[in-house]
C-alpha cells in the first residue's frame, strides 16, 4: 500500500525577480561583448541602445544568414533537379531507341538476313510432326 506523505509547497517566484534575472543575463552578454569589442566607443557612451539590444540584433543577424543560406541551397537543389530531369529525358530516349533496335533484330526476316552469309537459309519444307507410340498401343 502506498504511503501518505505531505506535499512540499511549490516555491513561487515573483515575476519581477524573473525579469531582473533576464536583465542581468542580458547585461552580462552586453558587458562581455563590450569587453571583447569596445562597442561603447563605437556608439558613444551616452548611446547605449545597440549595446542593450545586442542579443536581439545578433538573433536577427543569425536568422538573416540562415535565410540566405537556405535560399542558396534551394536554388542549387532546383538547378540539380533540372539537370537530372534533362539526363533522365536523354536516357529515356536512348532506351526507346535500343528497345526498337532489339525488337527489330528479333524478327525472322532480320535473322535470316544476318545468317545468309554463313550459308544458312530458311527451310522450304514444312516441319515434320513426330508421333510417339506409347507402350499401351503396342
Amino acid at each position: 500500500m502506498a504511503k501518505n506523505t505531505f506535499r512540499k509547497p511549490e516555491r513561487v517566484v515573483p515575476e519581477r525577480v524573473i525579469k531582473r534575472k533576464r536583465e542581468r543575463r542580458r547585461l552580462r552578454l552586453a558587458a562581455w561583448l563590450n569587453d571583447l569589442i569596445p562597442l561603447d566607443r563605437l556608439f558613444g557612451e551616452d548611446n547605449a541602445w545597440p549595446i542593450h539590444h545586442i542579443d536581439r540584433i545578433l538573433w536577427v543577424t543569425f536568422l538573416l544568414i540562415l535565410y540566405i543560406g537556405l535560399n542558396h541551397n534551394a536554388e542549387r537543389l532546383f538547378r540539380r533537379i533540372l539537370r537530372t530531369k534533362a539526363q533522365v529525358s536523354e536516357l529515356r530516349s536512348q532506351a526507346t531507341v535500343l528497345q526498337a533496335d532489339f525488337d527489330k533484330s528479333g524478327k525472322q526476316s532480320e535473322i535470316s538476313r544476318r545468317v545468309a552469309p554463313l550459308g544458312l537459309s530458311d527451310s522450304q519444307t514444312p516441319p515434320y510432326k513426330i508421333v510417339v507410340k506409347s507402350h499401351e498401343e503396342q
